[in-house]
């Protein structure tokens, strides 16, 4: 079951078809980092461009934040100082993870992920990106079979 397949994870519809898997980023052990315990220095990731997800773990875990980095050291030391995803932090855990795409595709697997996953943070940027076509991807955590109950 994906990470948030038993309570419904997203809340919009889309389409199952054509969807790409990704190899969302993961620490040395294979799991998914910490977000307040993340070290920007051993992740090499200044200057980075990536699509990025937040969540919160917890008895009931949820999307926090999607982000769209042009440099990925900057968008996470922003979100690691913001109040409003960080009080996630006590719900279970903030966790990040980020995949890099090609620029063409980078916006529209944003406006897919953001407008599946529906997050409890906005993200100012969304509505530059609403009419992008979507690039379907498995969110973080996701099988096939676990994404197509979460859009069915």
């Amino acid at each position: 079951m994906g990470l948030f397949g038993f309570l419904g994870g997203g809340k919009k519809k889309a389409d199952k078809s054509e969807v790409i898997e990704v190899a969302w980023s993961k620490n040395a052990a294979g799991k998914f980092r910490r977000l307040p315990f993340l070290e920007l220095a051993k992740e090499n990731v200044s200057g980075v461009s990536a699509v990025y997800v937040i969540w919160h773990g917890g008895m009931k875990p949820g999307w926090v934040y999607v982000g769209l980095a042009d440099d990925l050291a900057m968008d996470i030391t922003d979100a690691k100082q913001s109040s409003e995803i960080m009080e996630h932090d006590m719900r279970g855990g903030a966790f990040i993870t980020w995949q890099t795409f090609p620029k063409n595709l980078a916006p529209g697997v944003f406006a897919f992920l953001t407008d599946v996953l529906q997050p409890e943070v906005r993200n100012p940027e969304a509505d530059m990106y609403r009419n992008k076509e979507h690039v379907k991807v498995l969110p973080p955590g996701y099988t096939k079979e676990t994404f197509s109950q979460l859009v069915s």
